[in-house]
């Protein structure tokens, strides 16, 4: 029963989050319209813009998951947020002034980031045994909405902001009904501690230090990566939207056949490898040539992918333990801060090392960032052997899973 109730799952959930992942990413290369040309803001304003949609959100994801403890029907809660969240979209299109822009954005990120975690909750709940390949389902899903977002909002800009708040109040409005389609999402015994996260176990930092490095690290990639490969290579919008889409492909195509194989074979070595691997990779983009940048971006893919799922599966396995089903909300926080602080980060460090008369130090950014991934494996190696262990030796049940 378990198998059939996480096959249901799988396909309605993966629908949810890519159809709720696509108006997000819509609003990215629709930017500079959106918000400057629409509102006439300013260059902050469009940073504003980005930035009320994380704070928001990382300040609703505690708060929603905490009010998910008093009122636990999930499903409920995924279409009241998505259903919210069209609403949002819609009073973007409609804003008559930057102020009320600013503020359905900062509620379209209040609502964004709980449905997501909620999406990845109910997933834990509902996959038993199969919890891996529903992560990788998940991501997959995640990826094939970014790819799809980013090019959709350029070309529907051109028609109009109109255009690009309609089509992610539509797609926003059918994940509210795919989120009806999920199934019964079981609740679990409200044992203390089975809900709340348990911050003072050092042990559940691990999968958090890894979300916020994997976003942190993203963070730099589409802000400082693609500047230097506009000034130091010369390269082209299209190729560099070219580049990013080699980046994204692999690592949506391969999040699912990942997390069945840590399904099989566990999640220590495939996120131990691929941690290492892309830093090592990350460290190389200053150095490597244009003409092997596209291999290069390639096998990043690969390299993400086989940290994303598994690092799911850690939380999932202390959650089980009994640290706290908020690891999820929590892990969300993490990622939402890691790309927050990677913009801010890079572009401090290529304002100082290029000061002056001088070219900013591209290759040293990306090796420090390359750096920063190799030490978090390192430090982490034996915590994560320890969880592993640990979930190992419990008796895996459907309630708890």
């Amino acid at each position: 029963m378990r198998s059939f109730a996480a096959m249901k799952l799988r396909p309605a959930a993966g629908a949810a989050m890519f159809l709720t992942l696509v108006p997000v990413t819509l609003l990215v290369p629709a930017l500079y319209e959106l918000v400057q040309g629409a509102h006439g803001g300013s260059a902050s304003d469009a940073h504003a813009f980005m930035t009320v949609n994380m704070v928001a959100g990382i300040i609703a994801v505690p708060v929603v998951l905490r009010l998910t403890r008093r009122w636990p029907d999930l499903r409920m809660w995924l279409t009241m947020l998505l259903l919210v969240d069209a609403a949002a979209f819609l009073g973007m299109g409609t804003a008559s002034g930057l102020p009320a822009l600013l503020a359905f954005r900062a509620l379209d990120g209040a609502t964004h980031l709980p449905a997501v975690t909620l999406l990845m909750v109910a997933s834990n709940r509902q996959a038993g045994l199969t919890r891996g390949a529903t992560f990788g389902a998940l991501a997959s899903a995640l990826m094939i909405g970014v790819a799809v977002g980013s090019p959709l909002g350029g070309w529907l800009v051109r028609f109009g902001p109109v255009w690009v708040y309609g089509t992610g109040f539509v797609l926003l409005l059918l994940a509210a009904l795919v989120s009806r389609w999920i199934g019964s999402i079981p609740d679990v015994p409200r044992e203390e501690g089975r809900y709340r996260w348990n911050w003072r176990v050092g042990l559940t930092w691990v999968p958090l230090a890894y979300g916020y490095m994997d976003r942190f690290s993203i963070g730099v990639f589409v802000s400082t990566f693609t500047i230097f490969l506009a000034e130091v290579h010369g390269v082209s919008a299209m190729e560099r939207g070219v580049l990013i889409a080699l980046f994204m492909t692999p690592f949506a195509a391969l999040s699912y056949p990942v997390g069945r194989l840590a399904d099989r074979r566990g999640w220590l070595l495939p996120i131990l490898g691929g941690n290492v691997a892309f830093g090592l990779l990350f460290a190389s983009y200053g150095v490597v040539s244009r003409e092997a940048m596209p291999f290069v971006m390639l096998l990043s893919g690969v390299s993400s992918a086989l940290m994303f799922a598994p690092n799911l599966l850690v939380i999932s396995d202390l959650a089980r333990l009994g640290h706290g089903e908020g690891l999820f909300g929590a892990f969300q926080v993490a990622g939402s801060l890691g790309f927050l602080t990677g913009p801010i980060v890079g572009g401090v460090l290529v304002a100082i090392t290029g000061a002056g008369e001088k070219s900013p130090a591209y290759a040293s950014i990306f090796a420090m960032v390359g750096a920063l991934e190799l030490v978090l494996a390192a430090a982490s190696v034996m915590l994560l052997r320890d969880i592993a262990r640990r979930a190992r030796s419990a008796q895996p049940t459907a309630a708890t899973a």
